[in-house]
């Protein structure tokens, strides 16, 4: 009721303005007052300086817009050899007949060359996705992808369970340029905080996705653009970014493009190293056999060293003018280091321990990508994509466990060591065929199958009369082989000039088997699903729209959660892998209206079988508290968000966005049926201010209500962020500072409690830090060329199931 009652007030604030039409008049002369026929006259809203309507000048230098809505405008005259000037800003008001006082434009244009330069809003709505515009953004520079992310609209990263929720639910897709990363999620979040934003053009947020994305991803897709060079010859760009908060950071990049004749040669690499510490804490309780509460307290002191390279090299050769092939190369090596000491406490017990470890968590992967693209004509095109990818994942630890008594005397000292290695690979193969039958007509059609496999070997070991004997219950190895098989049609119909409509429907036939050398054969599954998409959007006028869409998606497990391993909290806490997951369907609605640069979004979803990461398990048995993925038998997500972006003046713009989400958590587990219910809230604002011409600033706040993770509920916390910039030109470069997280006040707290399992545990992650950066970026080369092809891969949609 509340909602409805919202969404009414919501369209009527928005209709009202629409009933009452007017008219605007006015006259455009020169200097020497004389009138100017044929100029040019634009007219446009104050509030976003969008366009509204076109003109030009009669005979006697006149102008008139008809039929105008209620609302507050500014006119903009142009013509060849002047001076091009605006109006002041002016209301309209019902009925009214508004003469503009007379626009007069000076004499004496210089015709050399034409500059245009725009500054693109933050955020931008489109008929499947929320774009966002990452250079729009001062506190962006310096930053890293998943910094950028913590601060977009809808958009939750629990590092808790190294996972990226959207609107409420998670099972994200990471996309680069298109491609899917096929990374563990605790692998996609060591990337992205490797990925410098400096080299991000966009960040575009995809919750409904078409028939021709895969199936794969509950919540949608997350795809970051990176910067492909907009011009050819020999062109690019730099970025040296560096800064301080408990602990060094730096984060540097360049691209080029290089074109000559008939062959385009392009690449980047980046750089980034972060040195800064981190403490989390970790609480639990339980009753004992004796029905007696039990706790232990531990905390986590943490010194990691992030260190990441990343490479990408391609070319394209235009064998005719129709047939362009190309091929592509993108590599990494992601290192993470760390040493901890971890120390517990058992009360009432009063006994402790120390938990020291030195950790080592290495990614390097390679992919090779070849790519034919061949245009029949105008409207029919056909690509090919061919593409490997290979991924290596090394883990040794190393533990050192002391434990002491009540009066802090060392009791005894073990050492554990545990080892993890995963090669993976991929093979995919993709053709698309698009025809555009008429102007109201289009088709798209395509097949895809991808062969994936890997060796998953985990093994951990005690120091025992100075020799190491394996823990038969934490070793194992693991070996996955899974083919995805899928075909899709897409269908655009442009059914009037107001109404578009886009469905499709997608088949995937999947055939997964794990087998453990504990346990044998775990997984062995063999199914087909069909995918069906629709899509429409209406135009009611030039400042009112709205959009409708419906998808079926599925959440696979990631490998990383298929293949066993261990992670150590302290002596009888620690993550571990689940081979038994199962895929998670979802069907979800979305509705859009948008209102000139407003937004409101509604969105519903229901997934059955969901997956859900860091899930606590106690076990009786061995004492032992286990967090791990699991399967929740329903998950019910309503999302309402609002984009509310206000121009106060030419100096002064504020970007709000606020995220109302209700879930709602339904699970059985042994003949136990579990609710939990949550309504959150969230809220981002960014305002940035125009000091001088070439001197900006901008502060931004975000607030992160208390939220639900399956069974595990966050309390809410907030972050401040502000910025300075300034742009010494094109030749000159610009330069940023920013200081992210001022309070210091960015951590996030979990408390699950389910009496009935005899679990109470409570989890705070401070994963960030008040951090003050310095960057310097600026574009080298030729500025006028062509661009270089825009270029996405068959294996976009692989790259996130490496986890």
């Amino acid at each position: 009721m509340i909602v409805r009652l919202l969404l009414f007030v919501f369209i009527l604030c928005i209709s009202a303005p629409v009933n009452g039409q007017s008219s605007i008049s006015g006259q455009i002369s020169s200097d020497d007052r004389t009138s100017l026929a044929f100029a040019n006259v634009l007219l446009h809203n104050a509030p976003d300086s969008t366009f509204v309507k076109g003109s030009i000048t009669d005979m006697d230098g006149r102008y008139i817009f008809e039929e105008v809505a209620n609302g507050s405008y500014y006119i903009s005259a142009s013509m060849v050899g002047f001076e091009s000037k605006a109006s002041e800003v002016f209301q309209i008001d019902n009925g009214q007949s508004f003469e503009v006082p007379t626009i007069t434009l000076i004499e004496g244009l210089a015709l050399d060359e034409v500059v245009v330069k725009s500054t693109k809003s933050l955020f931008v709505q489109k008929i499947d996705r929320m774009v966002i515009n990452v250079e729009s953004s001062i506190l962006s520079s310096g930053s890293s992808a998943l910094e950028i992310l913590e601060r977009s609209p809808g958009v939750i990263v629990n590092r808790q369970n190294n996972e990226i929720s959207l609107i409420g639910k998670s099972g994200v897709v990471i996309l680069i340029n298109g491609r899917n990363s096929n990374m563990p999620q605790s692998s996609i979040i060591q990337l992205l905080e490797g990925m410098g934003s400096d080299n991000i053009e966009t960040i575009e947020l995809i919750t409904t996705p078409p028939a021709n994305f895969d199936a794969e991803g509950n919540a949608g897709f997350v795809n970051v653009v990176l910067k492909e060079n907009p011009e050819i010859g020999l062109n690019g760009s730099y970025s040296i970014s560096g800064g301080y908060g408990n602990g060094s950071t730096t984060s540097d990049n360049i691209s080029f493009n290089y074109r000559f004749s008939k062959f385009n040669l392009f690449g980047t690499y980046s750089f980034l190293r972060n040195g800064q510490g981190q403490i989390i804490t970790f609480r639990r309780s339980s009753l004992n056999e004796q029905n007696e509460l039990e706790s232990l307290n531990t905390i986590s002191t943490r010194d990691p060293v992030r260190r990441n390279h990343n490479l990408r090299l391609g070319f394209d050769y235009e064998i005719s003018s129709k047939t362009i092939v190309g091929a592509l190369l993108n590599g990494y090596d992601n290192q993470w280091t760390m040493d901890a000491i971890n120390s517990s406490k058992a009360l009432p017990r009063a006994t402790s321990a120390e938990l020291i470890n030195t950790e080592l968590n290495q990614w390097r992967h390679f992919s090779g990508n070849v790519n034919l693209k061949h245009n029949f004509n105008k409207n029919k095109t056909l690509t090919i994509d061919l593409d490997y990818l290979y991924y290596n994942n090394e883990n040794p630890t190393d533990y050192t466990n002391r434990i002491f008594d009540s009066q802090g005397s060392l009791e005894g000292e073990e050492f554990i060591k545990s080892d993890k290695s995963t090669p993976i690979n991929f093979v995919v193969a993709k053709t698309d065929f698009s025809n555009t039958l008429s102007e109201k007509l289009a088709i798209e059609i395509g097949a895809k199958a991808t062969f994936s496999d890997f060796d998953n070997a985990v093994s951990a070991s005690n120091l025992i009369d100075d020799v190491f004997e394996e823990d038969l219950t934490l070793t194992n190895t693991s070996n996955l082989n899974e083919n995805i098989f899928a075909a899709y049609t897409s269908l655009d119909f442009q059914l009037s000039d107001k109404t578009s409509l886009k469905t499709g429907l997608r088949y995937e036939h999947t055939d997964t088997e794990v087998t453990t050398q504990t346990e044998g054969t775990v997984v062995d599954r063999n199914f087909g699903t069909f995918f069906p998409t629709a899509f429409i959007s209406h135009k009611i006028n030039d400042s009112l729209n709205y959009n409708f869409a419906y998808s079926k998606r599925i959440r696979r497990p990631t490998i990383n959660n298929l293949a066993p391993f261990v992670i150590f909290i302290d002596p009888t806490s620690f993550i571990t892998g689940n081979p038994s997951l199962r895929p998670s369907i979802s069907n979800s609605i979305k509705f859009d209206l948008n209102y000139k640069r407003n937004l409101i979004t509604l969105q519903y979803g229901i997934i059955k079988e969901g997956i859900s990461g860091f899930q606590p398990r106690f076990d009786g048995d061995t004492d032992r508290l286990l967090f791990e993925s699991t399967n929740i038998d329903k998950i019910t997500v309503f999302s309402l968000t609002l984009g509310l972006p206000l121009r106060f003046s030419s100096w002064w713009e504020i970007q709000n966005n606020l995220v109302y989400i209700n879930t709602k958590v339904e699970n059985r587990i042994d003949d136990l049926n579990l609710l939990f219910k949550q309504n959150t809230f969230r809220a981002f604002s960014s305002q940035t201010f125009r000091i001088l011409k070439n001197l900006t600033s901008e502060l931004s706040v975000n607030y992160y209500g208390p939220n639900l993770f399956a069974s595990t509920k966050t309390e809410g916390t907030y972050a401040l962020n502000a910025g300075l910039q300034i742009d010494f030109g094109d030749t000159g470069g610009r330069l940023r500072f920013n200081v992210n997280d001022i309070w210091d006040s960015l951590e996030f707290t979990g408390n699950t409690i389910i009496p009935e399992q005899n679990i109470n545990t409570s989890n705070t992650f401070n994963m960030s830090n008040r951090t003050f950066l310095l960057t310097y970026s600026r574009t080298f080369g030729n500025k006028k060329l062509k661009a270089s092809r825009d270029r996405t891969t068959g294996a976009d949609d692989e790259r996130r199931r490496v986890n």
